[in-house]
């Protein structure tokens, strides 16, 4: 691989290693290229979830849930469940994508004491799962607070069956993890990276991302959930550190595999305001967003060329996401209100606006063929 960097390869002799395989190298092939059409889930202010199909785009689907409003929707690995965050923390609902029905629900909550689930992570096999919590118990006069706990909890039998340590023995506000694919470790994303034991939760490694990749240069701060396009435990990102001759922030591309301990890497330039980095279908391009206050840009990243290939300035708004249609043609504009914004990947040009009934939260993409979808 280009970098094994943290004890293994050095910065400079990464990006000479990178220059002599040439600009192929950090290249990636998504296991999902070639897939032709995707559905969104879409997270409302109502109970109804939606489904929204890209090649129609029409809302296909209502999926109505047991809560007022959604916080969050998470999709399971096989990206055949979806788990729905209620907007109090307390109760997540299980839909089968396939069925496009709510099929389970729990919740931590019981009488006067409330448990507010604030990270989640479910087990490659949807038996179990991780997750950080704090507890809230209402006496006559007090209300008394304990936690933050991470736990176990088998979601086949509504229990809490392990309180898990905390990392290195220091408990945190919050803490975000996440299984491998294999479901066979855990890793935690503290100030390191620490891969535990799905089992035993004993520790069994730690990348040290804390500390200076070489003498004088700072931390480098990246992605480590993969995005609708990337392979399997693999993160596609953006990510910034420091340069050491001229203390300026650096912006770059990170592709973060964490069962290798690697992270391949290379600078785009001076640190600005870009995020909302969505990787293509294929894996050869990615696309984000500049915005500053009144202007705002597509920016179109080859990742095969190791550059910025286009940045086109366009009418956006103060708050928004960005999407890539399974297809490779289309980018999408959404998020904080109730219309996609459908534009051309070549030209950026504004093709049309798609209105829904509903003001969207949040949405999860599953391309066709990824998972049990009808």
């Amino acid at each position: 691989m280009i970098a094994r960097m943290l004890r293994r390869t050095s910065v400079r002799e990464a990006l000479r290693i990178a220059a002599l395989l040439g600009p192929s190298a950090l290249a990636g092939t998504s296991a999902l290229e070639g897939q032709q059409n995707a559905l969104w889930y879409i997270s409302t202010y109502t109970r109804d979830v939606l489904v929204w199909d890209e090649a129609s785009e029409q809302v296909i689907a209502r999926i109505e849930t047991g809560s007022p409003i959604q916080r969050t929707i998470q999709p399971n690995e096989a990206r055949t469940r979806l788990y729905v965050h209620d907007a109090s923390s307390q109760v997540v609902e299980i839909v089968d994508v396939a069925q496009r029905r709510v099929v389970d629900s729990f919740t931590l909550s019981d009488g006067n004491v409330t448990v507010r689930i604030a990270g989640f992570q479910p087990h490659p096999s949807d038996e179990r799962a991780v997750m950080s919590v704090k507890r809230y118990t209402k006496l006559i006069d007090r209300y008394v607070v304990e936690g933050p706990f991470i736990l176990e909890y088998d979601i086949r039998t509504k229990q809490v069956t392990d309180t898990i340590p905390w990392p290195g023995g220091q408990e945190r506000e919050n803490v975000n993890f996440r299984y491998s694919p294999d479901g066979a470790t855990l890793y935690f994303f503290v100030d390191d990276i620490i891969a535990v034991d799905a089992e035993t939760y004993e520790e069994i490694d730690r990348w040290a991302i804390s500390e200076p990749l070489e003498p004088g240069l700072g931390r480098a701060n990246f992605g480590t959930n993969s995005g609708t396009y990337d392979d399997p435990g693999v993160s596609t990102s953006f990510y910034r550190m420091t340069d050491p001759a001229q203390n300026r922030s650096m912006l770059g591309i990170a592709r973060v595999r964490l069962a290798d301990r690697e992270v391949d890497f290379y600078t785009l330039g001076t640190n600005e305001s870009v995020g909302n980095f969505t990787l293509a279908p294929g894996g050869e391009k990615a696309y984000a967003l500049y915005t500053e206050i009144g202007r705002y840009e597509f920016w179109e990243l080859d990742l095969v060329g190791r550059r910025l290939a286009r940045r086109q300035p366009f009418e956006g708004r103060p708050r928004m996401s960005l999407g890539v249609s399974a297809d490779g043609r289309k980018l999408y504009i959404y998020g904080a209100g109730n219309t996609i914004e459908v534009h051309d990947a070549v030209t950026f040009e504004h093709l049309r606006s798609v209105t829904l009934d509903e003001d969207m939260r949040n949405a999860v993409i599953i391309p066709a063929g990824s998972g049990t979808e009808p």
